[in-house]
């Protein structure tokens, strides 16, 4: 799952959704249709939604939150569920035109789905032209069905669409459900974003800043609960998922040494857990921490995967030596330092 997070917006700060709704670039799909709301712009699917407009998107039950990148701090387009006249929640979502294609609509889906059934909502409902495959990809993909086929007129031409449906259980992973590698790799990446919960209970998604001050370790229960963690919880919800399917594995930690009394708390952390796993005579690296590497890599024996999987990261730090070590279990609300000194210990 990318870095996004959901962000409810206040009254105050609709400036951004005024911005998306009046790009013609980006409110192409809404064009042509006869409709006759106040504020629509036939030739260009526009709508106008000046401050005297602006009301509370987020009452009488609905949902309304722009999708924000964690790693730039921007916003790239927003979503939403609203109960329509037939007692029926519909979505919607809307990716701004530079930022589609980059994989942000499926996840964002998935995240507002998530808040739906927190919420108490059975059903979300969607509909769009037939012909936006892309677009059917992704909700099918999801779990949505299609619930029955209709047609709009558009541009002075009739055009069939669908009408897709999907009961908001059916995002919630079944941990019971595991039982391979593939299945353990699929839930990491519906579930877990990259993030950390600070010593204040603070949530951070995608930046690291003053990490070393302000980070503690989470439990399995707080990383399945608020579905984040560092490459050191999510490689211990990995051991934990793969131990409940009984697959034999390690957990690791390659980093630049630091000794127990380092105490530069400004200066970046440079350390990477992963976890290795062994079927039938050869050995599988599950990464998801790290994007840049995210998929299940596949090596002939331990001392090969381990080679490999480090040299990656002493090129990534400049070249300087990095020791790894094989941990054992990552206890909840420590620091940094008080991990690293854990691993420092074992090495011992």
């Amino acid at each position: 799952m990318k870095n996004i997070e959901l962000v409810k917006p206040t009254i105050d700060e609709y400036s951004y959704y005024e911005k998306l709704l009046s790009d013609p670039k980006t409110m192409s799909y809404n064009a042509g249709y006869n409709v006759t709301y106040d504020g629509y712009h036939y030739d260009t699917g526009c709508i106008d939604f000046s401050k005297n407009k602006w009301e509370d998107k987020n009452k009488d039950n609905n949902y309304f939150a722009y999708i924000k990148n964690s790693f730039t701090n921007k916003y790239v387009g927003y979503v939403s569920y609203y109960l329509d006249k037939s007692k029926k929640y519909n979505i919607s979502i809307v990716i701004e035109d530079k930022y589609r294609n980059y994989g942000y609509s499926k996840d964002a889906l998935r995240l507002l789905i998530k808040e739906a059934y927190k919420n108490g909502i059975d059903y979300l409902y969607d509909s769009f032209e037939k012909d936006r495959d892309n677009t059917l990809n992704i909700f099918l993909d999801l779990g949505f069905k299609i619930d029955k086929v209709k047609t709009w007129n558009k541009f002075g031409k009739e055009i069939e669409g669908v009408v897709v449906k999907i009961k908001t259980s059916k995002i919630i992973d079944k941990i019971s459900r595991i039982k391979t590698i593939d299945d353990v790799f699929n839930y990491m990446k519906n579930n877990i974003r990259y993030g950390w919960k600070d010593i204040n209970n603070d949530i951070h998604i995608g930046n690291m800043k003053e990490f070393r001050k302000l980070y503690k370790t989470m439990s399995i229960e707080e990383t399945l609960e608020y579905g984040i963690g560092t490459c050191i919880e999510q490689v211990n919800l990995m051991h934990y998922l793969l131990n409940k399917a009984k697959i034999k594995h390690k957990m690791f930690c390659t980093r630049i040494y630091e000794p127990d009394d380092y105490n530069k708390l400004n200066t970046d952390e440079h350390m990477h857990c992963f976890v290795l796993c062994y079927i039938n005579n050869k050995v599988y690296q599950i990464e998801h921490p790290n994007w840049e590497r995210i998929g299940i890599h596949e090596y002939k024996d331990e001392t090969s995967a381990i080679k490999d999987i480090n040299e990656y990261y002493v090129k990534m730090s400049g070249g300087k030596p990095r020791p790894v070590t094989e941990f054992y279990e990552v206890e909840p609300n420590i620091s940094f330092k008080e991990f690293n000194n854990y691993i420092n210990s074992l090495d011992k």
